[in-house]
């Protein structure tokens, strides 16, 4: 039968090294202590095959890009490409692990759709024979094209899937459980639902309670597609606490810095203002001292004129008393402002005059040149001061801005998270008021519908159930002989004890034998399967290192030395198809040689520490941290 194999999981980025897990053809065991990444790999696996995010954690930083190599059942190498931020896949031929990836690709939606085959569910549904196949949605009878992440849980189990109280085949969602077990049924007689035809007439369809239920199906749709998390309502309001923690505290700090950027604004703009005055004060006296400058040069020009006067009526003998120098009289002959114009002595005193008037007012005007000068120095002086202040400012404000701009982004990118997260919550809210008004409207009359287990064949449950009960007998579980599966219940009894009754040790037990049993079951039959099965932490739960404590649950722990044992002898002899296992313990004896063991050691020195590469700079104690307690 057509079957996929996987054959790397690689991290990726421009300026790391890649980091790749290879995955082996038959079995491949990811072992190693808590908190180096082994649940990681099962949850980017689930990213790369649609699931709509991947965890964020500070070891990923430098790595943009997932690549998940595939060997298609024609033999063909090709791998898929995938941001680490989600969006869509690009396809490549050929098996790629690094940088640079070739430049020929085909896109693919992550977004499974009936309609638009361009899409990574139909391209890997339809390499197993499982394309265009359509299951049941509710007991009306509709049908829904197949998806890939409806058949997901029935191969990839993570840890918190694998120790839940909720059966294998089901999330416990009321809306899904029909589509759950018609995919169940998929897988286990190889028969979707095509012939399927709806069993409400129209009126029926039109009844209240079917109208109601239409209405809560097509929110509870709408807001399931509006989800952008898996998490529950409790998961994420303590997200959202730790956030708005993280954005007050960081809001905080920007205030701080603001308040201080915006003091130095205030100072900045100040000494502008105030070098500016002084600049247009400079100005003004800069020309007001070139006027005086002027008028000193033309005192000293009227002072030289006059002196050059006194000094030619001196050689003239025009200022001295005798002979008249214009008419030649005698002194006594002499009729001042009778027979004679000018009166030679007064003009000369005249002159003199002029030159003591105009020598005191260049005087008055060297002293206020001095004054004007003295002035212009100090106010120099303080624009001296005022440029150095607003240079300062400048430098603290860029300093300040250098500072700012990184929290200022941080912060957004924190509100638009905790926005996500606010919508996230909200939906799963009003998911749980829809989901509460069921049994409100099924208190009511009811048409007749379809059971979730229509067409559910109980002979091929039967054959299944054996098979679960032999392969846990194989591994020595001590109720493997009282082990079965329920068709009313569709989940394990075992012990005459519901799963869900058992610890979380026993559920997970449980849980790896009907995901290998169910994977066999199709390989035994020809029955179209992926291929693959991936078990987080199928054998025994995280618990303390210190060998003194005591469960809370003496469920929770099994004979986990003989049984891990006896478990790995039998997936590697027994199980025809790849599986990986992601756990804790080490195997109690040698694996077979076909089998790739890969060891995390958590130890930087020694062996391999993790998923990613041991970083000092992030290592605060807690390894490759991925959350949960068994990563």
């Amino acid at each position: 039968m057509e079957r996929l194999t996987l054959l790397h999981l690689t991290f990726i980025g421009p300026t790391v090294s890649p980091a790749t897990v290879e995955f082996g053809p038959k079995l491949t065991l990811v072992r190693g202590p808590s908190d180096t990444g082994k649940s990681y790999i099962a949850d980017t696996i689930d990213f790369m095959l649609g699931s709509k995010t991947l965890e964020d954690i500070p070891e990923r930083d430098g790595y943009d890009t997932v690549l998940l190599g595939l060997r298609l059942p024609d033999g063909e190498p090709v791998t898929l490409a995938r941001s680490t931020q989600g969006g869509g896949f690009r396809l490549f031929r050929g098996d790629h692990r690094a940088y640079p990836l070739p430049v020929d690709s085909t896109s693919k939606s992550a977004k499974h759709s009936p309609k638009n085959t361009t899409n990574l569910s139909h391209y890997l549904l339809d390499k197993i024979g499982l394309g265009r196949k359509v299951i049941r949605k509710n007991g009306r009878g509709q049908t829904i094209s197949l998806s890939l992440r409806a058949l997901a849980p029935l191969f990839l189990v993570g840890e918190t899937k694998i120790q839940a109280k909720t059966p294998p085949a089901v999330t416990g969602q009321h809306t899904q459980r029909t589509g759950e077990i018609s995919t169940f049924r998929l897988l286990l007689q190889g028969e979707d639902d095509s012939a399927v035809e709806p069993g409400e007439s129209e009126t029926e369809r039109h009844t209240s309670e079917a109208a109601k239920n239409d209405v809560i199906d097509t929110l509870l749709t709408e807001l399931y597609e509006q989800l952008q998390t898996d998490e529950t309502l409790q998961q994420v309001n303590e997200r959202l606490q730790r956030l708005q923690a993280t954005i007050t505290e960081s809001t905080g700090g920007i205030e701080e810095t603001a308040a201080a950027r915006q003091q130095w604004g205030k100072a900045l703009s100040n000494s502008e203002r105030l070098a500016a005055a002084a600049r247009r004060s400079l100005t003004e006296l800069d020309t007001l001292d070139a006027r005086f400058k002027l008028l000193h040069e033309q005192y000293t020009s009227d002072l030289d004129r006059l002196e050059a006067v006194a000094e030619a009526g001196t050689l003239l003998g025009y200022f001295t008393p005798g002979r008249c120098v214009f008419c030649g009289a005698e002194p006594e002959h002499q009729h001042l402002n009778e027979d004679c114009a000018d009166d030679t002595t007064a003009l000369g005193e005249s002159v003199r005059e002029e030159q003591r008037k105009t020598t005191a007012l260049r005087d008055d005007l060297l002293q206020a040149i001095a004054g004007l000068r003295a002035e212009r120095d100090e106010k120099a002086q303080r624009l001296q001061g005022y440029t150095d202040d607003a240079a300062q400012a400048r430098t603290t404000i860029a300093r300040l801005d250098d500072i700012l701009n990184p929290q200022e982004r941080e912060l957004n990118d924190l509100l638009t998270l905790s926005s996500q997260l606010e919508r996230d919550a909200e939906s799963i809210r009003h998911i749980q008021r829809l989901e509460a008004l069921r049994p409100d409207i099924e208190a009511g009359p009811k048409p007749e519908v379809m059971a979730p287990t229509a067409g559910l064949q109980r002979s091929a449950v039967d054959d299944l159930s054996r098979m679960i009960a032999v392969r846990l007998r194989a591994w020595g579980f001590h109720d493997g002989d009282s082990t079965s599966y329920s068709f009313d219940d569709q989940d394990l009894v075992s012990g005459n004890q519901p799963r869900s009754a058992h610890g979380k040790g026993v559920r997970a037990i449980l849980h790896a034998a009907f995901t290998i049993s169910l994977a066999q079951y199709c390989f035994d039959r020809d029955l179209p399967h992926p291929g693959f099965v991936v078990l987080d932490s199928p054998l025994v739960v995280y618990r303390p290192p210190d060998p003194n404590d005591e469960p809370d649950n003496s469920d929770d722990v099994l004979d986990t030395a003989n049984l891990a044992d006896r478990f790995f002898a039998d997936v590697q002899t027994n199980f025809s198809g790849q599986i990986i296992i992601l756990e804790n313990e080490d195997p109690p004896n040698a694996l077979e040689p076909e089998t790739r063991d890969i060891s995390f050691t958590k130890n930087a020195d020694h062996g391999r520490y993790g998923l990613f590469p041991h970083n000092q700079a992030n290592d605060t104690g807690g390894g490759n941290t991925t959350g949960g307690d068994g990563r």
